[in-house]
């Protein structure tokens, strides 16, 4: 199956892998149907958020040059290990493939604290249930037509938190902290010049 945005553009989902972490049953039986019948090729389920991290190393492990799942769709309030404790978890892993991975978080009390602090700990993007197909697809396609470059901070590190490019008095003060790490001004790229999913960047330490 294929999914078109209202761009008009086709994608077709069965070459990915998802993994879905939730302690409800029900509720992870409904995310795994949609998701199939959306066309994702393979999705992997999970109970809990550390039986998601075992999951995420074997994978990592067994894929070919280290590649993990390309996806979590992960319940915020699960036990034992919560979807905040995944996302952390994820984003400090020794591996690449993990620390990048995209990450949404999903919450039937999705207030504005919550989404804050999903943000904080470097999510991807936020689903509230009860889901739809239309807001599960959103997300999938949002991941994929329109990525955002990881940064990093003294306190952060994550998917960059700003979604819109907004005029800033002065210069760039933003600094390259090491060799592997690549830098651009969001005010003045174009879309077509920002760097691929997974590229680090540094931000100063402006209290952004």
């Amino acid at each position: 199956m294929t999914a078109r945005p209202s761009s008009g553009k086709y994608y077709r989902f069965d070459s990915i892998s998802v993994l879905v972490a939730d302690d409800n049953r029900f509720v992870r039986q409904i995310l795994v149907t949609v998701l199939k019948g959306l066309g994702v090729g393979k999705v992997l389920q999970a109970e809990s958020g550390e039986e998601a991290q075992a999951i995420i190393d074997i994978q990592a492990q067994m894929g070919i040059d280290g590649k993990a799942v390309d996806m979590v769709f992960a319940d915020h309030l699960m036990r034992p290990g919560d979807g905040l404790d995944l996302l952390q978890w994820c984003r400090a892993h020794e591996r690449d493939s993990v620390r990048f991975v995209p990450f949404v978080m999903m919450s039937g009390e999705a207030d504005v604290k919550a989404v804050i602090d999903a943000r904080d700990y470097g999510v991807t993007e936020y689903l509230a249930k009860p889901m739809s197909v239309t807001g599960v697809a959103s997300r999938l396609l949002g991941i994929i037509d329109r990525p955002r470059p990881f940064v990093r901070t003294s306190d952060y590190f994550g998917p960059d938190r700003r979604r819109q490019s907004l005029p800033v008095n002065g210069g760039d003060r933003r600094m390259m902290a090491t060799d592997d790490i690549r830098v651009f001004d969001e005010t003045v790229m174009d879309d077509d010049d920002v760097p691929p999913p997974g590229t680090a960047l540094e931000e100063a330490a402006d209290g952004r």
